[in-house]
């Protein structure tokens, strides 16, 4: 069996696995590095034989002048195109279960491959199933998967004697395709910016589907709200699974770049602070939704019960101090032991606290003070208010500051998962409470906590 990624001889290669589609949408990301870049490139292709993996090859084969060279390994006959050239595989059906790119270039080399399950019925599984992806842009595997692909052509060569295309791409095969050395970083740096920008492009879809799912105000829309609520949590779902996904790819074409001897020290710093800033955001998500998760999860073991704020309250905020302190933000309370006791559980109100007193904190700037102080109790409620002086939140964002993976508010938005204040809100929900927030930019914000009084 020939395989482009041999596991024998790469075993820390490990592979990241996604539903074929996310892999096709691999395959465009490249494709389309290429065309905005101009680059002129050599492509061997095994894809599934529908001709919708075929379109994005096309695209680019338009894209390029002069036109890029383009040979697609398939073991069924497929139209003749004068964009590409193919090449037949033996009837032993080399590559089974195997699909990948390998692009070469003057100013870079990657490879891109994709193996599904041995005991899947059709070689058109791909389209359907999950796959497990491995990239690389490092020269020796590439290397060793063209060397793998030379023997393929050689094989075609022979049984397709007619074949005199062929014969051409051997006689010239290794003044033809060569590996470059290293990777040109300026093609890395457009990389990483496109997978950023795809993030952007997930957070937003996201955002749109729960504002969809929440659109329905009358009776007659119930059903289909209910249902689209329980499709919005598998997209929820695919999409942080997206998110978490997607910067592993730009991080492992990265990681082989950073041993490069030639290259130059800003180069290196810009890697290592990417690699840095999304594995920090990867985990403050996985964080969040696993909050997110144990708050459903404890809904049918957790009972509300009574507590008193001043033995709660006082104790979270000293916890912060230090943290305040250090970044030169006053935290203080005021919590009299008088207040009368709310219905809440005591890790629920713990939670809550913590995610106000670290969203005021870090977005109040050094010299600034944060305050945690109650109201009057009403004849329903006790109130709860942590005020900062912060940056403040645009009027457009405030409608927004509670939505899942929102990071809208001033100079932070790139910080966080934007969970934080999502899962304070569910959290209320839960015990009953509620939770609104006053805020002017440049002044500070005001997010009152409402929490309802226990009937004894």
């Amino acid at each position: 069996m020939v395989h482009l990624i041999a596991p024998q001889a790469y075993p820390y290669l490990q592979p990241v696995v996604m539903s074929a589609s996310s892999f096709k949408d691999c395959l465009g990301a490249w494709l389309t590095l290429l065309i905005e870049q101009n680059i002129v490139a050599q492509l061997w292709v095994k894809l599934p034989t529908s001709g919708v993996w075929r379109e994005g090859l096309r695209r680019y084969s338009e894209a390029t002048s002069p036109k890029s060279q383009i040979y697609i390994l398939s073991h069924q006959p497929l139209p003749q195109q004068p964009w590409y050239t193919t090449v037949p595989l033996a009837d032993d059906h080399p590559l089974k279960g195997e699909y990948g790119l390998l692009l070469l270039s003057r100013s870079a080399s990657a490879l891109v491959v994709a193996q599904r399950e041995a005991d899947s019925a059709s070689s058109d599984t791909a389209s359907r199933s999950q796959v497990s992806v491995t990239t690389t842009v490092s020269p020796e595997r590439v290397r060793y998967a063209l060397g793998e692909i030379q023997q393929l052509v050689q094989v075609a060569a022979t049984h397709h004697p007619d074949r005199r295309d062929l014969q051409g791409v051997l006689k010239q095969w290794h003044q033809q395709f060569v590996v470059p050395q290293q990777v040109d970083p300026i093609l890395v740096d457009s990389l990483l910016a496109q997978q950023g920008q795809r993030q952007v492009q997930l957070r937003r879809e996201s955002k749109a589907l729960k504002q969809q799912a929440m659109a329905a105000t009358d009776l007659s829309t119930q059903n289909a709200a209910l249902l689209n609520t329980l499709r919005l949590k598998d997209d929820f779902l695919n999409s942080v699974g997206q998110a978490l996904r997607t910067p592993l790819t730009t991080i492992k074409m990265a990681l082989p770049l950073l041993g490069s001897p030639q290259l130059k020290p800003d180069h290196r710093k810009r890697y290592l602070d990417t690699i840095r800033q999304e594995c920090d955001r990867q985990s403050t998500l996985i964080n969040g939704v696993l909050d997110l998760l144990q708050i459903e999860m404890s809904l049918a073991t957790v009972v509300p019960a009574p507590i008193q704020l001043f033995d709660v309250v006082p104790g979270v905020v000293s916890t912060y101090q230090p943290i305040a302190q250090e970044k030169g933000v006053r935290l203080a309370y005021t919590v009299p032991n008088t207040l009368p006791a709310v219905t809440c559980p005591e890790t629920w109100l713990r939670q809550i606290m913590i995610h106000l007193l670290q969203n005021s904190i870090k977005y109040t700037e050094t010299g600034g003070e944060v305050w945690v102080t109650t109201q009057t109790p009403t004849e329903d409620w006790v109130t709860v208010t942590v005020r900062d002086t912060g940056t403040g939140i645009a009027p457009q964002d405030l409608p927004h500051i509670f939505d899942h993976f929102y990071r809208g508010r001033q100079g932070q938005e790139e910080d966080g998962a934007g969970l934080g204040l999502t899962i304070v809100q569910q959290l209320l929900l839960y015990c009953g409470g509620k939770i609104t927030v006053e805020s002017q930019v440049g002044q500070g914000s005001q997010f009152h906590v409402q929490l309802p009084l226990h009937r004894g």
